[in-house]
């Protein structure tokens, strides 16, 4: 994007601001990880750092999962303003204990909007380690229930929940469409 995507513009706020604004409607304990911010306007939960100096969502995953307390932890991406309470219940609601519950939609999985547990932390340290750094490459060493297409993952025009900003100009599409 050029950019921090987090503080981009999104409907008069920062686009992480959306993000927040859904999952504080699910969660009560919420943290956001950065590697750039130590604060957010408008958002009111503590910012962590992330544990390595890399650029990854996988860094990310691990960092929550050190730093929670619980034993597992929902993560969103902060690029994702189409996100939807029901969406995020969803999945909540399907969990049963697995390593991960991920949303599968139109046949790909969406690990930028899943449940991680504390099981994951060994995997995913091991190949930040081995610097393979796409998220689904955990999956073969967890246990993965994957919650499929289900309706609440889509907007009314039928764009995924899951869709997530990577131009400005997507950012002002999304922004203008009012989907």
């Amino acid at each position: 994007m050029g950019r921090d995507k987090a503080t981009a513009e999104f409907r008069g706020a920062p686009l992480i601001r959306q993000v927040y604004d859904t999952v504080r409607q699910v969660f009560d304990d919420i943290v956001i990880v950065s590697s750039v911010h130590e604060a957010i306007e408008g958002v009111e939960a503590p910012v962590i750092r992330d544990i390595l100096p890399v650029q990854s969502p996988m860094v990310g995953i691990a960092t929550a999962l050190i730093h929670s307390t619980r034993p597992r932890v929902f993560v969103v991406a902060c690029d994702m303003p189409l996100l939807c309470v029901e969406a995020v219940r969803c999945l909540v609601d399907e969990a049963e204990g697995e390593d991960i519950t991920i949303p599968m939609a139109e046949g790909y999985y969406q690990p930028l909007h899943a449940i991680y547990g504390r099981s994951c932390l060994a995997p995913l340290l091991r190949l930040i380690g081995l610097n393979r750094l796409k998220v689904s490459d955990v999956l073969p060493y967890a246990v993965v229930k994957a919650v499929r297409d289900r309706p609440c993952f889509y907007t009314p025009g039928g764009t995924l929940v899951f869709s997530n900003i990577n131009t400005p100009e997507e950012l002002a599409g999304i922004d203008g469409s009012g989907a």
